[in-house]
């Protein structure tokens, strides 16, 4: 090797968001999460294995990174 530092191209996630996960009022985690595509309100989504529904996605003011609120599914509430 020539001791030169070789770059590999990957490809970046384009949409990175700071989500709240919530049972009812009650935020039970929080995070950080990375997609290529987009996520719209009323999509499904599994966080940390649990299954939820987007609720709503707002820019955080002087962040990259888009507020994401999760909903659980009601069947998960119970457990």
């Amino acid at each position: 090797m020539s001791g030169r530092a070789r770059i590999v191209a990957r490809p970046m996630p384009a949409f990175e968001y700071r989500y709240e996960l919530r049972r009812g009022d009650e935020v039970i985690a929080t995070g950080h999460v990375s997609r290529e595509q987009p996520l719209e309100v009323g999509e499904r989504i599994v966080i940390g294995g649990r299954p939820g529904i987007v609720r709503t996605i707002e820019p955080l003011l002087g962040e990259r990174e888009l507020r994401l609120v999760a909903q659980l599914w009601r069947e998960d509430d119970d457990a």
